[in-house]
């Protein structure tokens, strides 16, 4: 199995087109979502959902075109049933130093085509990426084909505080993994398992205690007797 298998069945993303016109907001657009990305991370699935906007065509293809100013490295495609994928790379104007060496090249632009989204559905295509840059947010720029030839451009941005362009570009938002947090071990305070493991422990040597007691005296009586 993939690493892409495995990833997906472990948080149940491996799902069918939804045809239902519902699940999506009335303004759709082609976003980015991911579950596991964050600044600087590792083997990450990033995940580019492209609904149908027009009632009288499909989506017929799907370009997407990732930063170089801050690459994404290890670039793998998740193989779409119905699609086909094509990658384009290019030599970055400063290279990535790695613990293995300078990387001088990323992917640029993955294009899916082949497929089609019907009216009123939606579709998420899939990348893996080995190493996240260590920034706060990526931002993409992905062009919509539909079966009329109508191309739509996800590429516009705005300044911060302004509202939404007609178009915005795909953009990411990376925030820091949340360690896991465990207040007992931390503080030093027994957790409800050790109160209970120590409860045990002491009722046994009770236990153990009176059993020699007795034991005692039964001695103690027929040693009296004798």
């Amino acid at each position: 199995m993939t690493r892409f298998t495995h990833r997906l069945a472990a948080i149940g993303l491996a799902t069918p087109v939804a045809v239902l016109a519902f699940a999506l907001p009335a303004s759709a657009h082609v976003t980015v979502h991911s579950y596991d990305a964050t600044p600087g991370g590792s083997d990450s699935v990033l995940s580019f959902r492209t609904p149908n906007e027009m009632d009288n065509a499909t989506t017929v293809r799907l370009q997407v075109v990732l930063p170089t100013n801050t690459p994404l490295l290890g670039v793998l495609v998740e193989p779409l049933p119905g699609w086909n994928f094509s990658v384009k790379n290019v030599t970055l104007d400063k290279p990535v130093q790695t613990d293995d060496g300078p990387i001088t090249s990323a992917v640029s632009e993955v294009t899916w085509s082949g497929g089609h989204i019907p009216v009123g559905g939606y579709q998420d295509f899939d990348i893996d990426v080995s190493s996240l840059p260590n920034v706060t947010s990526l931002t993409f720029k992905a062009l919509q084909t539909y079966s009329n030839g109508k191309v739509v451009r996800w590429i516009e941005t705005a300044p911060k505080g302004a509202p939404e362009p007609d178009y915005p570009a795909p953009t990411l938002k990376l925030s820091p993994a949340t360690p896991s947090y465990a207040p007992f071990a931390a503080t030093g305070l027994p957790s409800s398992s050790n109160n209970t493991d120590r409860a045990l422990a002491i009722a046994g040597l009770a236990v153990a205690a009176i059993a020699l007691v007795v034991a005692g005296f039964a001695l103690l009586r027929r040693w009296e007797a004798s």
